[in-house]
Formats: structure tokens, sequence, C-alpha cells
């Protein structure tokens, strides 16, 4: 009797009508694995907008205070809408103006209260997150000069996944020798957090054109924070007394 062969891999699959609905399903049982991932990456805040607004108030005046400003917090008609919108982000609200999976990008003048904004919704997430034992990561302020010279005596590999806030984005030197090499560490951070689809926070006082330019950190990286930041304009002149 002769001995039945064995079907090779493709005949198999060939021969198996039930092979592309296999796949589908799978397919889309990743997606909605995925797309949980997403969802969990952080919380929403359960917060009324006259209940956020006034947190927020609060929280600026400890901003201000640790920054040895003893001046009230003011919320006025320029960074209104800015907390509007910082408050649709928190609450994960549709009425968000642009995509709730992307981070926040402040552009502004020097002095406008790009910092101070984006500092203080930092302290109340952070506050929220270790008053109620969370388990979501915090949120880690850092200026753009300071991580670039952390990555240079760590790793750039200690920044690619946890949830930064990039103060005075793009003041930083674009360039850095290291032992006789030229590296463009915060350039290689955002190609990396892109690729991570790590959530990223920012000010700025440069447009996306001046960012994307060869000065800066070129067309490629450019692309990419397309991908990264919905853009948000703090109108005003300086605050500073």
């Amino acid at each position: 009797m002769e001995k039945r062969k064995d079907l090779s891999i493709p005949v198999a699959i060939l021969t198996n009508q039930k092979f592309y609905q296999v796949l589908q399903e799978d397919a889309q049982e990743i997606i909605a694995g995925e797309k949980e991932k997403m969802r969990h990456r952080r919380f929403s805040l359960p917060l009324t907008y006259s209940d956020f607004q006034s947190l927020f108030f609060t929280f600026g005046a400890i901003c201000l205070l640790r920054r040895n400003q003893n001046r009230n917090f003011v919320i006025d008609d320029n960074n209104e809408p800015v907390i509007k919108q910082l408050y649709y982000f928190a609450t994960n609200n549709t009425s968000f103006a642009g995509d709730l999976n992307r981070g926040i990008l402040l552009q502004g003048k020097y002095g406008c209260g790009k910092t101070v904004l984006l500092e203080t919704y930092s302290l109340l997430h952070n506050h929220v997150v270790q008053k109620f034992s969370l388990n979501f990561p915090l949120l880690s302020f850092i200026k753009a000069v300071e991580l670039q010279e952390q990555i240079r005596k760590q790793s750039v590999n200690m920044f690619v996944r946890k949830p930064l806030i990039i103060d005075e984005f793009g003041r930083e030197s674009k360039t850095v020798q290291d032992y006789g090499n030229i590296t463009r560490p915060i350039s290689e951070l955002l190609s990396l957090r892109s690729d991570a689809g790590a959530l990223t926070h920012g000010t700025t006082n440069f447009i996306l054109n001046t960012l994307s330019s060869e000065e800066f950190y070129g067309g490629m990286i450019g692309d990419r924070l397309k991908t990264m930041f919905n853009f948000i304009t703090l109108y005003g002149e300086s605050r500073r007394i």
C-alpha cells in the first residue's frame, strides 16, 4: 500500500476554503486589541469643564509659585480657548479640534504662557494619577536642552516610550559632537517615538515649516511631526513683567 504523501504548505492553504476567512478574523481581532491598547494609554478625567477650569486655575497658581512667581494665574480670552482644548483632550472628548491619539504642540510667541499652560496640565494630570494610585504613566516635563543632554549622557532608549512634554522644542542645538561623532539626539528621539507611537506634547516658538527646514530637523522629521502632534496656537503677547 502506497504511503500517503503530506500536502505541501502552499497546497494545503489552497485547498482550505476557510483560509481567507480565518486570516480576516485574526486581523480584525488584532485591530481590536491594538485599539484597546490605545484606549488604555491614558485615562479620561471625569470632570465638567467648569470643574476642570477651576482646578486648572488652582494648579496654575501652584505652577507659578514653584517658579518663584508670586502672582495670580490668569485665565483670559487668549489662553481660555487653549485650556478648553486641553480639557477636551484630557476627557477624550470628540469636540477636541484634532486627533485625540496625537499629542499637542503648543505654538506661540515668546512669553505668551505656553510653558505655564502645559506644565500646569502635567501637574494636574500627575497629581490625579498619584492621588488615586492609577495605573497610568506620569507626564515627564522637560526642556529640550536638558533632554538632549540627558540623551547624550544616558541613552536615547530611556526616552522612547515614556509620555513626554518637551518644553522649548526647537531651541536646542540640532547637532552634538560626542567623542568626535556628530549626532542629532532630538531628531533620533523624535523618529523613534514616532515609530513607537509614544505620546508627545511640547511647546515651541516655531511653526511647522521652520521645524521642517534643514536648519532644524529636516523634511523627514518634519513629516513625522504631522503624525505626532496637533498644532495649537496660543495667541497674545508676553505675560512677563
